[in-house]
């Protein structure tokens, strides 16, 4: 692309009938190299950073790969390692909705009760289980035997209201597991508007002011939408490299990913420096009024998801 570019420029210059024409067309041919060259750079960032971690088909495999360098058991964080089956802390694909949909509901129950032991529910609750068995054992049954007059039949009437104070426990563990999915649904397509708006406004219009400025602007955006990513989700689940710094390092100036590394919280961070950058190109006259504004409420809505 690069060199067919290159070629046009030059057959276009020494097409060109003056001198005037010339200088224009030798600027148009600078700005394309430039504009070659800060898109291969940001390709070369962002396949750096996907090698930094390997995505892998497997979902299991990547999720115990990921809980390891977060140096949290896997055990407790990914069902599914011996039973193969599908579950909330999997990502659903077409394969797996058919093997969970593909099968009557009398297979899943036998096949659920055959793979009950290897549950991470049960191996995360079953020690406070446990404990709880063995205290209401000793409640119940060691007043009765030393005190031959003691009734536990007092205590049995508690049991239908812790039975709904758990209930109410479960609904709300459901409720903030669903407020999760949909925030993160809404991180993703306020990302991809973002980057979508900036593209389009800062790279494919013919009628922007400065250019050169603008293709910039959109690169570093798209970087600090990249890093804002990375970060999040090293504050939600720690880190999951060797270095934490890696992926702001290949993505920004050695300067300013030091900068951002040494702040309390990093995505909001990457969030002020994406607000900095829209703010410069709409002072500049490269972004519409309009287009900013929007720009604005999006980065003011991914603000939100990160208090969230």
């Amino acid at each position: 692309m690069l060199l067919v570019s290159l070629a046009m420029g030059a057959s276009m210059i020494s097409s060109a009938p003056s001198r005037l024409h010339r200088s224009a067309w030798a600027g148009r041919c600078r700005r394309l190299v430039a504009s070659e060259y800060e898109y291969d750079s940001l390709q070369e960032a962002l396949a750096e950073v996907r090698r930094l971690r390997a995505v892998e088909e497997d979902s299991i495999g990547e999720q115990l790969k990921l809980w390891l360098r977060a140096n949290k058991d896997p055990s407790l964080k990914v069902s599914g390692v011996w039973s193969n089956e599908p579950s909330f802390t999997r990502l659903f694909t077409h394969e797996t909705w058919r093997q969970y949909t593909g099968r009557d509901a009398l297979t899943r129950w036998v096949q659920t009760g055959l793979t009950w032991r290897f549950s991470t529910i049960l191996r995360a609750i079953s020690p406070i289980c446990t404990l709880a068995a063995l205290w209401a054992y000793c409640v119940a049954s060691l007043p009765a035997a030393l005190l031959p007059r003691t009734s536990p039949v007092p205590m049995s009437l508690m049991v239908t209201a812790i039975g709904l104070l758990l209930v109410f426990r479960t609904n709300n563990s459901y409720l903030r597991l669903a407020e999760a999915r949909r925030l993160w649904g809404s991180a993703i397509v306020l990302v991809r508007e973002v980057s979508q708006t900036v593209v389009t406004a800062l790279v494919f219009d013919r009628h922007v002011q400065q250019p050169d400025v603008a293709r910039a602007g959109a690169s570093r955006v798209a970087r600090y939408l990249a890093a804002w990513a990375w970060e999040l989700n090293s504050k939600l689940i720690g880190p999951v490299l060797a270095s934490d710094r890696e992926v702001l390092m290949t993505l920004l100036p050695a300067e300013e990913a030091a900068w951002i590394a040494g702040q309390r919280s990093r995505p909001l961070q990457c969030l002020g420096a994406l607000r900095r950058e829209l703010h410069a190109q709409w002072r500049a006259g490269n972004l519409p009024m309009h287009l900013h504004m929007k720009l604005e409420d999006d980065v003011r809505q991914l603000d939100t998801i990160v208090g969230a």
